[in-house]
């Protein structure tokens, strides 16, 4: 126990004798308080007794009895009242009490001042202890023989508890024993010999047969041979079974003798066999004997003494089944080996235990460097193998912890099997030992002969396994040792050169090289190793085995292709390098037909193309294609187009790769050729790039200085083409080169780019072509039209909204063309109302006049743009300006026919309705002159007389009186033709009527003396037709002469028809009847035609 746990326990104890000391004086605080339980007063009665009784403490005062000290006058005072109440050992007859010489004074003044005082000093000593507790015993003192028992078991320990223990048993304390016996069986390890020296016997057996479990083994370990004896009395009739007996450890009675230091142990041990005791039992926990279990602590003395008392040294362990000389063999000692090898012929030196292991692969295992020699030295068998072919030559090579240099040299020289195969006889032990990469071990059997060419199971060579695990060092020794070295092929088909290849280990490949492996050899399928380098891209290898007389043969193919183009393919720049460095053709063609170039383009290997450009290597590369497009020989007669690599390239979308090739100074400006020239679109490497949206390689190209104006068959520059795919990117690049005078130039359907943008709506692209040329968007066409009006004709109002806003177009620009039509006249013909208003926004003159006096509002009318009409008239448009025909907006909507258009024109209030054209023509002249062929579809002659008369009939401010209206209604022209005879002319009957309705002159003679009656016409029906529909009497007519020709004077007098108005003779008008339609019931004067209609009531059938 240390210094620490010492002072603790130390003031443990006087913590623990405090308590004590508190609990006595609550003890008689309780007891006091018991007594006077009437009063807690200190002045009670049984309080003042106490206090009595303490102070007459070996007091004279009150003394009627003295104790009388032996051998001494001195006397102790005390009180019989008082010994009276604790004891009744004493006969208070007398007044002395002689205390016998046995008692010890200073225990017994302690427990007299226990008597008076109830109080001990629990300071003193386990000793003095014991005394005042043999006192206490001694004089009945009962309460205090507790007290001090309780104070014992407390103070236990183990330097005390053998001697509180023989007090207990002394005095019959039997809670105090077995307390005793607990804590000394609980540290029986702590006890020694010297501890019990001086216990009985019979005490001692009785303590170790009650307070221990093995009791044999508790009484050897002291030593004690007279409680041995007792052990034997008390078991004689368990003997010998009682001897064999194990403890916790698992050791015997006998073991225990055996490892013990007791000078009696050899005598105990002796006895022990003598009555029975097993020399060969086996412990419980690893079932070894008592000879292994020596041999591990290394007891020699033991072992001789077991052996000489019949132990079987050949015994062995179960279930391992290994014998003594395996555990010795574990164990690196002098002396243990020099005892298995003087008594060898009592042991088995070359058993195998239960892991196939003999001794000798035990002691190499643990590099026992003597027990092996002792071994050897004792004969045993060097090459036991076990099931997987392990031997003790391997199992120092393989399985030790570190392979022991000494103990295979050993084994070697006297005569261990060096090609023994392990691993059920899968792999030779040198595979092995190089796969570990153990060097010395390799050139210890290579010193030994060990055979290099034997084959694991997977046919691998020592050689092999070199180079699979990279043991250069190894390999070297390999070669160096074997001078005719056979470079054997694996069940993998791989040489050890082909695994160090695999592996790019070249300081192996080059050992294998040297020791003479075949750089060139083929596999199986053909394959040499530089087609395998290529194949895995493997730069390095491929340079390697080039430089290391690998030959490429005219024959050999990867895939179809050389050798030097794969490596090409495949980016393997040194290869490539090597390759031409060595002599191959740098201008041979490869598989596509072009130079080796191409095969490093189309990989993207640029650093090789530009490797092989440095060689030399033919950049355009011009080829011959058939029909079909396959390659030709130069001059083939069959051949259809030739081309060269940028083409193919492009053709192909390989931008990087054309990139590449313009940059290095391939034609920028070469075509295609074509052996039939109808097969030519003349298309150049720039029109090529455009038309499949190759921006990178357009770029180079215009960075290279191509030609941007060539055209193709159509005469479609790159731009064009550019424009037409909608390639924004492509456009935009072109248009910043320095030349761009492909802006203005046209194709053969004569469109421009920026007109080509503007038909495809691409106003984005347009507005770079713009920006680029600000004046583009003038250029007029072979009409004279620019990109403006010719947006406007196309109702393309995003195109306008462009042109006016992004291109900065001329509004006002007209036509350069005999018509001078400017945009605004063209927006009044159009179809999109927006387009008109946005010209109108930045046009000041919305009344400019052509040189046929035509404006814009005009021109709408003209084509019934009803809209359109309505936002000129809304913004400032006259519509009393004439043309050249002079009519104003009201006769040119009359003669459109269209009703929208007469009814915007006629609510304007700055509208002239009545005006007349050069020839006097009014609206309803020109009315009267719309046929069906003239009129919009759904609308007739009659709808629009009738609403053009509406207006003069129905609005209140400007209506027209009787008189007025006459003269509206029969204005003649300058031909003196009535709207009524016009209409009549052109058979117009629906304008007739409703020119009758309003009481029309019928009767009224052009300049030329014709009227509707003269009217030459091929029938009369449309005549009578009219007159047969009259619902009021016409107005008179006026004239000279009658329709029959007589001219009127005195004697032949004018008279006037009361049914159709004209002036007749009286020739003419001899009938006289009613007209009742008229309301007219007297007879009145009628012309013959008008008599014939009245009279039959019928018309002819109306055309």
């Amino acid at each position: 126990m240390g210094g620490k746990e010492t002072d603790y326990m130390h003031i443990l104890k006087e913590q623990f004798n405090a308590l004590q000391s508190e609990h006595q004086s609550l003890r008689r605080k309780y007891e006091l308080l018991s007594a006077s339980s009437t009063s807690e007063s200190p002045d009670s009665l049984p309080s003042r007794l106490l206090s009595v009784t303490s102070s007459l403490l070996e007091s004279p005062r009150f003394s009627d009895i003295k104790f009388r000290i032996p051998k001494s006058s001195d006397t102790i005072p005390a009180h019989k009242l008082v010994l009276e109440a604790r004891t009744d050992f004493w006969k208070l007859d007398d007044e002395e009490i002689l205390i016998s010489d046995d008692v010890d004074l200073e225990a017994f003044h302690v427990a007299i001042r226990w008597i008076y005082t109830d109080e001990i000093d629990w300071k003193i000593s386990d000793g003095k202890l014991l005394k005042v507790c043999e006192t206490a015993a001694m004089f009945r003192l009962e309460q205090l023989k507790n007290v001090c028992v309780t104070q014992l078991g407390s103070r236990l320990h183990v330097d005390n508890c053998i001697q509180i223990y023989e007090f207990a048993e002394k005095q019959g304390l039997r809670h105090l024993s077995q307390t005793c016996g607990a804590m000394i069986a609980g540290s029986w390890n702590l006890l020694g010999p010297a501890h019990f020296s001086q216990m009985t016997a019979p005490l001692l057996y009785r303590l170790i047969d009650g307070n221990t479990q093995n009791v044999l083994h508790s009484i050897v370990s002291i030593g004690r041979e007279d409680v041995l004896f007792l052990y034997f009395m008390q078991n004689s009739g368990r003997i010998p079974e009682c001897l064999n007996l194990v403890d916790e450890d698992g050791s015997t009675g006998l073991e225990r003798a055996l490892c013990s230091n007791n000078p009696k142990a050899p005598q105990i041990a002796q006895q022990l066999i003598e009555k029975g005791a097993d020399v060969n039992v086996k412990d419980s926990g690893r079932g070894e004997t008592i000879l292994m279990r020596m041999c591990r602590k290394e007891n020699l003395s033991a072992m001789d003494f077991l052996l000489k008392n019949g132990a079987d040294g050949r015994l062995c362990q179960s279930p391992d089944d290994y014998n003594i000389v395996h555990v010795a063999s574990r164990i690196d000692s002098p002396s243990l080996s020099k005892w298995i090898g003087e008594n060898k012929e009592r042991l088995d030196l070359d058993k195998v235990d239960g892991e196939e292991r003999t001794p000798l692969m035990c002691s190499v295992i643990q590099n026992n460097h003597l027990m092996v020699e002792t071994l050897i030295r004792s004969g045993v068998r060097l090459d036991v193998a076990t099931s997987e072919g392990h031997t003790a030559l391997s199992t120092c090579l393989l399985m030790s912890t570190s392979p022991n240099r000494r103990i295979a040299e050993l084994l070697i020289l006297n005569g261990a099997d060096v090609n023994i195969r392990i691993y059920s006889s899968r792999v030779p032990l040198i595979n092995e030992i190089i796969s570990r990469k153990d060097t010395v071990s390799v050139e210890s059997l290579l010193s030994a002969g060990v055979d290099c060419h034997v084959e694991d199971q997977k046919g691998m060579t020592a050689c092999h396994v070199a180079a699979e695990e990279e043991a250069t060092e190894i390999l070297s020794k390999i070669v160096e040792a074997r001078r005719r070295l056979r470079w054997t092929r694996d069940h993998e088909d791989r040489t050890a050169l082909d695994i160090s290849i695999g592996k790019r280990d070249l300081k192996t490949a080059r050992i294998c090289i040297k020791g003479g492996a075949d750089v060139n050899a083929r596999d199986e399928s053909g394959q040499s190793l530089l087609a395998k380098a290529i194949l895995e891209n493997d730069d390095e290898i491929g340079v390697f085995l080039i430089e290391n007389d690998a030959k490429a043969r005219e024959q050999d193919r990867i895939s179809g292709k050389t050798y030097l183009e794969s490596a090409c393919e495949r980016g393997l720049l040194n290869t490539v390098r090597s390759f031409i460095s060595n002599g191959c053709k740098l201008n041979s063609r490869c598989s596509t037909g072009y130079t080796l170039i191409h095969a490093a383009l189309s990989h993207q290997k640029m650093d090789v193309a530009a490797l092989l450009i440095n060689f030399g290597c033919d950049l355009e590369s011009r080829v011959w294609l058939s029909s079909s497009g396959e390659i030709l020989e130069e001059g083939d007669e069959e051949w259809s187009s030739k081309q060269t690599l940028l083409h193919r390239l492009i053709d192909d979308a390989d931008q990087p790769g054309a990139v590449f090739l313009i940059d290095n100074g391939a034609d920028v400006n070469a075509r295609k050729e074509y052996s039939n020239p109808a097969d030519d679109d003349l298309f150049s490497p720039a029109h090529m790039a455009i038309s499949w949206a190759q921006n990178d390689v357009l770029r180079a190209l215009k960075d290279r200085g191509a030609n941007l104006c060539d055209v193709d068959s159509d005469g479609r520059t790159a731009a064009h083409i550019g424009v037409r795919e909608q390639n924004m990117e492509g456009v935009k690049i072109l248009l910043e080169a320095e030349n761009v005078d492909f802006i203005p130039m046209r194709d053969k359907f004569g469109q421009t780019i920026l007109s080509q943008s503007m038909a495809l709506k691409d106003h984005q692209m347009a507005s770079l072509i713009v920006a680029r040329q600000p004046h583009a968007a003038v250029q007029t066409n072979g009409n004279g039209e620019n990109l403006l009006h010719q947006a406007i004709r196309q109702n393309d109002l995003e195109s306008v909204l462009f042109l006016l806003a992004v291109a900065k177009a001329d509004p006002c620009r007209p036509i350069n063309d005999g018509t001078q039509k400017t945009p605004l006249h063209l927006a009044a013909a159009s179809k999109d109302e927006m387009i008109l208003r946005n010209l109108i926004l930045v046009n000041e003159n919305v009344n400019v006049t052509l040189s046929d006096g035509t404006t814009p509002l005009l021109e709408a009318l003209r084509h019934r743009n009803e809209k359109h009409v309505g936002i000129l008239l809304e913004n400032g448009a006259e519509p009393n300006l004439k043309d050249e025909h002079g009519e104003n907006a009201m006769l040119c909507a009359v003669r459109s026919g269209s009703l929208d258009c007469i009814r915007v024109v006629a609510e304007n209030p700055k509208t002239n309705r009545y005006t007349r054209n050069k020839i006097g023509y009014t609206s309803l002249h020109i009315c009267a002159l719309l046929t069906i062929d003239k009129l919009p579809k759904r609308t007739s002659s009659s709808d629009v007389i009738e609403l053009i008369l509406s207006y003069e009939e129905g609005e209140t401010g400007r209506r027209l009186n009787e008189k007025q209206m006459a003269a509206f209604v029969d204005a003649r022209d300058s031909d003196g033709n009535t709207a009524l005879m016009i209409a009549y002319s052109q058979g117009n009957a629906g304008v007739c009527r409703s020119l009758l309705k309003r009481r029309a002159c019928l009767g009224q003679r052009n300049n030329a003396d014709v009227n509707v009656f003269t009217y030459e016409t091929a029938t009369k029906q449309l005549l009578l037709g009219l007159l047969e529909s009259l619902e009021s009497e016409p107005r008179w007519s006026d004239g000279d002469t009658c329709d029959c020709g007589s001219k009127f004077s005195l004697t032949s007098r004018k008279h006037h028809c009361r049914h159709c108005g004209r002036h007749v003779c009286s020739k003419c008008s001899e009938t006289t009847m009613p007209i009742a339609k008229y309301g007219e019931e007297k007879r009145v004067r009628v012309c013959d035609v008008c008599a014939h209609v009245i009279s039959t009531g019928t018309a002819p059938p109306r055309r």
